[in-house]
């Protein structure tokens, strides 16, 4: 493995995320994490929902890597949002130890796959959601459940 690249700048945005969503939810309880915020998910909803997408990229990234073309299509936002609520709600009676399990395994697949693609198949005009974005993703509900905390004094 080379020493720098894009998939040890692509490692280092996902692990600062990763961090910054850890300290998010430290402590919390299961009954704390499984109370739904104003907008209804709760942050344990926010946390499988993070799990559902860096699922869903270790198989883009995997099948991009070796030279595929994504098989997960572009959608309207509301065929996403449909997405979304289902897989939330199918794993929302998951206990909060799972959900942060599930997300932490969820996250080094997509680790490992982004170590192992070829730099080319990392550019973002082939695989845009894997840079900034996919971080950035971590990094905004780890902002939103930030600010839940603080309103509930949590």
């Amino acid at each position: 493995m080379k020493e720098s690249g894009p998939q040890q700048q692509i490692v280092a945005e996902l692990d600062a995320a990763t961090a910054r969503l850890g300290a998010a939810v430290a402590g919390l309880s299961d009954e704390q994490a499984s109370r739904p915020a104003e907008d209804g998910w709760s942050v344990k909803d926010q946390l499988t929902h993070l799990t559902f997408w860096h699922e869903m990229r270790f198989f883009e990234l995997s099948r991009i890597a070796r030279g595929g073309r994504a098989g997960f299509p572009g959608a309207a936002e509301e065929e996403i949002e449909h997405i979304n609520q289902q897989m939330v709600a199918n794993r929302r009676s998951l206990p909060l130890s799972q959900v942060i399990a599930d997300l932490g395994f969820a996250r080094e697949m997509v680790r490992q796959a982004v170590l192992s693609a070829p730099d080319d198949r990392l550019a973002p005009s082939v695989f845009e959601e894997m840079g900034p974005n996919g971080a950035g993703h971590d990094l905004m509900h780890a902002e939103v459940i930030e600010a839940w905390r603080k309103k509930e004094g949590i």
